[in-house]
């Protein structure tokens, strides 16, 4: 059961690769994926190549290489059980992850020393810590770390016989290893899953779990989870009787052993295979497979895995009553146990003896090593109970210290915490006050530019009201003054003509033209010819003069609703046309041009059109006598529409509605 777990625990550090951020170096990422392989069981390798690695990822400063090569030693002294060195690199490696940066080697190594304190007894501590770590890996979305957290956690529980909890630890890891595609854990969470369901003797469903797992190693080219998957697969095929299944997935399993030089695992899937024999009272067989490890562990001169292996036939040959031969096989055993009995599997030689002198009914043999067995195992609890104590202790100083260290963390936390809301304040404030203040400015400025343009316009207005009053006070004094002055000169001279007929006669025409074009200045300066026949005939009088004097064809079209409308508001639409007829005339090359007003609920339309070559009507840019329609228009609240779609000709519309109360 202890190797099911070593190899749970890490069979995962495959995916290391995947789970961190690899050094740029080719080579360095060439020798870690080595440094992993080998640390599975291979101490000659993972050390010699970690060390080049250590030593070229110094060179370039690559202290996240130097955390993971760390982790692979710590994987490995777990693997053979020195806890005191595992512990050792993997704080290495957290020390040289937080140096690099690199929080994921940094939680991984965390995990890593979370499980054993569990293996040194500190269950809750070890439960606690894995707990927040799967907190932590969540919050972070380091997805494959949640994964691990959750599989440990899990084997943790099935070592306590909390089957159903590790059921579920297993099923949520499955789920959420699927959710978030990863690679491995989908396997191992099928493989443990299988495991359970075998134990409790529901073979069928253990077998599809191991199938699914196996699909799913297969597919990830993980030949190593692979490998024991079908190893389990192996055991199950024998105790269901399936022994050709069986066989041929024990070549492959024991191939892959041997392909991968991995004595200790060759050797762990012979004993695996006795056990599952001996499981069904098939001795011979189980002997045969315990023959066939120590054969293995004998040549690479493996002495501990050996010796245990030694005690596993032992217990066999006794088992199919063969005394003699376990007695002569543990007597050779005895230099080794003698010399070291503070090994774990020290007791188990003795209960053994203790076993065969009893059948032998050596009584006082069998008493002396039962209780060489019993005061070795207490001891070894006494040894194991006084370490836990010890560490317990160390750990509980190391505690004290680090309340102490995050009570002043946690003041100096709070200094920083209050300056920097000191600091959020002074800068929310000055970041207030300047948006109060850009704001004053904008708003400032919007309104003086509003006041700005609005006596702009009124002041255009004004201009134009101004003109219009001079240019009628001027029409006066030159109808009423010099018009009159002229006609009394004209009429002395008819007085005088008997005296000067010829040049009475020249002098009364030349004296004519001038009344008459004072009169046409007049009639320019103010139409007072609104007032008399209205602003529909003002404007055909307009037109049959242009028509009289021009080449344009006139034509007009006006509603007699117009002469509803103030004086004030002929005068300003007279003058738009006045200034529109101008512009035809000087610039257009027109042929003719028309005139519309149509009112309709009171809302009048005035269009202008003539057929010349037209313009376009610049946006921001317009001349004087655009710019003087423009104001007009204002002046009488309407709207104006310069049409510069068409492609000859020039048009404008002219809107307003207008009380006539």
């Amino acid at each position: 059961m202890l190797t099911r777990y070593c190899l749970l625990f890490f069979c995962s550090i495959c995916l290391l690769s995947n789970s961190f951020v690899w050094a740029q170096s080719a080579d360095i990422e060439a020798m870690l994926v080595k440094v992993k392989e080998a640390s599975y069981y291979d101490s000659t390798r993972v050390f010699s190549i970690g060390e080049k690695v250590i030593s070229l990822a110094e060179q370039k400063n690559d202290l996240s290489a130097v955390a993971k090569v760390y982790v692979y030693y710590g994987s490995y002294f777990f693997y053979v059980r020195n806890l005191e060195k595992a512990d050792h690199y993997f704080n290495q490696s957290i020390l040289k992850a937080n140096e690099a940066g690199d929080e994921s080697t940094a939680l991984l190594a965390s995990i890593r020393l979370a499980y054993l304190n569990f293996e040194k007894g500190q269950r809750e501590r070890s439960i606690d810590q894995l707990s927040n770590y799967l907190s932590i890996a969540r919050k972070k979305e380091d997805h494959k770390n949640a994964a691990e957290a959750l599989n440990l956690i899990g084997i943790i529980k099935e070592y306590e016989g909390n089957a159903k909890e590790a059921i579920t630890l297993y099923y949520e890891g499955l789920a959420f290893s699927e959710k978030h595609n990863l690679k491995y854990y989908p396997a191992v969470f099928r493989n443990n899953l299988g495991i359970i369901k075998m134990n409790r003797g529901n073979d069928s469903a253990a077998f599809e779990d191991f199938v699914r797992g196996l699909e799913i190693a297969q597919r990830d080219k993980d030949k190593r989870l692979a490998s024991h998957i079908q190893m389990n697969m192996c055991i199950l095929d024998v105790r269901r009787n399936k022994m050709q299944e069986a066989s041929d997935l024990f070549a492959q399993v024991l191939q892959y052993s041997k392909d991968n030089n991995l004595p200790i695992e060759l050797s762990s899937n012979y004993i695996n295979m006795a056990t599952a024999f001996l499981n069904k009272n098939d001795g011979k067989t189980a002997l045969s497979y315990y023959d066939s490890a120590i054969v293995i562990l004998e040549k690479h001169q493996l002495i501990q895995e050996l010796n245990q292996a030694y005690l596993g036939k032992a217990n066999v040959l006794f088992q199919l009553n063969e005394i003699d031969k376990a007695y002569t096989l543990l007597s050779s055993l005895k230099g080794y146990f003698e010399e070291n009995q503070e090994g774990a599997n020290s007791p188990y030689y003795y209960y053994q003896l203790y076993q065969i002198f009893d059948a032998r009914h050596d009584h006082k043999n069998a008493l002396e090593n039962y209780i060489k067995y019993n005061d070795l195992r207490t001891t070894l609890d006494n040894k194991l109970n006084t370490k836990v104590i010890e560490e317990l202790q160390q750990n509980y100083k190391v505690q004290q210290k680090e309340i102490e260290l995050e009570k002043e963390r946690t003041k100096t936390l709070e200094l920083e915490k209050k300056n920097q809301e000191q600091q959020y304040i002074k800068w929310f404030i000055i970041s207030f006050a300047s948006a109060v203040i850009i704001l004053i400015m904008v708003f400032s400025y919007v309104r003086y530019s509003r006041r700005l343009k609005k006596e702009q316009q009124l002041f255009s207005q004004q201009l134009i009201k101004n003109i219009e009053e001079e240019r009628k006070r001027i029409a006066r004094d030159l109808h009423d003054d010099i018009g009159q002055s002229l006609s009394m000169i004209k009429s002395k001279i008819v007085n005088e003509r008997t005296k000067a007929p010829v040049l009475s006669e020249t002098l009364e025409k030349e004296l004519g033209n001038v009344i008459e074009q004072t009169r046409e200045i007049s009639r320019n300066l103010y139409p007072s010819n609104i007032e008399k026949i209205g602003l529909a005939r003002s404007i055909a009088a307009l037109m049959e003069a242009v028509q009289a004097n021009t080449r344009l064809e006139c034509s007009s079209d006006i509603s007699e609703a117009v002469e509803v409308l103030s004086i004030a508001v002929k005068t300003q639409i007279f003058r738009i046309l006045q200034e529109s007829v101008n512009n035809t005339i000087k610039h257009s090359n027109a042929g003719g041009l028309k005139i519309s007003i149509h009112e309709d609920r009171s809302q009048y339309t005035l269009v202008y059109q003539d057929n010349g070559k037209g313009f376009k009507v610049k946006k921001g840019y317009q001349g004087i006598g655009l710019l003087s329609i423009q104001e007009r228009a204002n002046i009488i609240g309407a709207s104006i529409d310069f049409d510069d779609k068409q492609e000859k000709g020039f048009k404008f519309t002219l809107k307003f509605r207008i009380n006539t109360n």
